[in-house]
């Protein structure tokens, strides 16, 4: 009973909205003596694919028999999940401990920063070597980005957040640029052009050596399938005759966009851990697992959960199922209210069997009646409730061997469809306001 209630005054925390700044998570760390200049960092900024670089670092840092930790959001049905050390979720007891120690002084801080001020104490307190840290919103201004990292990921960087960040990609870029440092070396994904002249211009302003995927070094695809990718990487050059790392690495991951973010996540470690084993790469990424990205929940009928939650994202996601099965997908969908739920719904129009549009009992989750408004005269299915919607499209692909599942468009609605299916949750549905 303690957690459950010092997890909901915690969760109060969301009426403080979005506060972008890093003075009142400065000030904290300051009282509780700088938890964050204890360990070596690795800072991950981006729109789409940072949690995938984020967790496939963490485990290549693990693989080595280093102490490392994990910090990142949003959690999909877990609080516990968002920190993690040497592959341990938070315990409950030590959120408590956690949320007691940092409460005298966090009167003005916001959901996230407190969380992410628990996790740098968290991480003090356990004693660990690396952190991979992942922002939450933005970069420049994010409460993550107080740290000094040995290195700065920029994955691909899109439309989102803009009420937050900036009406176009370059506002955008400039904010998630904002976590380079002075002099400490950044590694990028492949972005599109007004977005990687914003980074060259941050890096070059900062004296920070800058790799770009497909420019520096590069990833080649040797075979795809519903349990991950085969791959090789070549860490120095852009060109394939060049040497790889190590041939045919495996990542139990699959989709296109993942051969990018684990290529940018091998050139980051590279870089921050020359003396590399290379069997321990292999096994690191053989441990990779993540839920919600392209994860397969059952084969018959197939059914796919993945989080992909703004357009980009989605045309990504379609274009790795379309060679990973000729099946058509029922779309069982919900989107937030801040994303471009036109745009979405557009990159499924020549692809979905049928959408289902339902609403996770989350307060920013678009409902029905808005989507209606947001439509122009397209119609979508409208089941209410996301479990009856998932068992609704189950049912049409028992019937049609030709179809198969997909839940999409937000963390919030596969967090909730898999609790519903047995997953162990404590307050998943309150979340932070993102």
């Amino acid at each position: 009973m303690k957690y459950k209630e010092l997890i909901n005054e915690l969760y109060k925390k969301r009426t403080n909205g979005i506060k972008l700044g890093l003075n009142r998570v400065i000030s904290v760390l300051e009282k509780l003596g700088n938890p964050h200049h204890s360990f070596k960092s690795i800072h991950i900024a981006g729109t789409n694919g940072k949690g995938s670089v984020s967790k496939i670092i963490y485990c290549l840092i693990r693989a080595q028999g280093l102490s490392v930790g994990l910090f990142t959001s949003p959690h999909l049905t877990r609080f516990t999940e968002r920190i993690i050390v040497n592959d341990i979720e938070i315990s409950e007891e030590e959120v408590e401990h956690l949320i007691e120690k940092i409460k005298p002084f966090s009167d003005e801080l916001t959901f996230f920063e407190y969380v992410t001020v628990m996790a740098l104490q968290y991480f003090k307190e356990k004693g660990i070597e690396y952190a991979v840290i992942e922002t939450g919103m933005g970069g420049r201004l994010d409460a993550t980005n107080v740290v000094n990292p040995l290195i700065s990921v920029i994955t691909n960087i899109g439309l989102d957040h803009q009420e937050f960040l900036g009406a176009d990609l370059a506002s955008i870029a400039k904010e998630k640029a904002g976590i380079i440092k002075n002099g400490i070396p950044v590694v990028s994904s492949s972005q599109k052009k007004e977005v990687e002249k914003v980074i060259i211009k941050k890096a070059e302003e900062m004296e920070s050596p800058l790799f770009i995927y497909d420019r520096d070094f590069i990833g080649v695809l040797k075979s795809m399938s519903l349990e991950g990718i085969v791959f090789d990487f070549y860490p120095f050059s852009f060109q394939p005759s060049a040497s790889s790392l190590q041939p045919d690495l495996f990542l139990p991951l699959t989709g296109f966009h993942q051969l990018e973010n684990v290529s940018v996540a091998l050139k980051a470690f590279i870089n921050i851990y020359p003396m590399y084993n290379e069997n321990a790469i292999k096994e690191g990424l053989k441990n990779v697992k993540i839920p919600g990205r392209l994860e397969i929940i059952y084969d018959k009928p197939l059914a796919v959960f993945d989080i992909a939650h703004n357009p980009d994202a989605a045309e990504v996601l379609i274009k790795s199922l379309k060679t990973l099965t000729d099946k058509k997908p029922v779309v069982v969908f919900a989107m937030m209210r801040d994303k471009n739920v036109n745009e979405f719904i557009k990159c499924f129009e020549n692809y979905a069997y049928k959408m289902i549009f339902t609403v996770p009992n989350y307060e920013r989750a678009l409902t029905y009646k808005e989507l209606l408004k947001r439509l122009n005269d397209k119609k979508i299915d409208f089941v209410p409730e996301p479990l009856e919607a998932f068992r609704n499209a189950i049912s049409l692909c028992k019937n049609n061997s030709d179809i198969y599942v997909l839940c999409t468009g937000s963390a919030y609605l596969v967090g909730e469809i898999k609790e519903r299916l047995g997953e162990k949750t404590l307050h998943r549905s309150l979340g932070e306001i993102l």
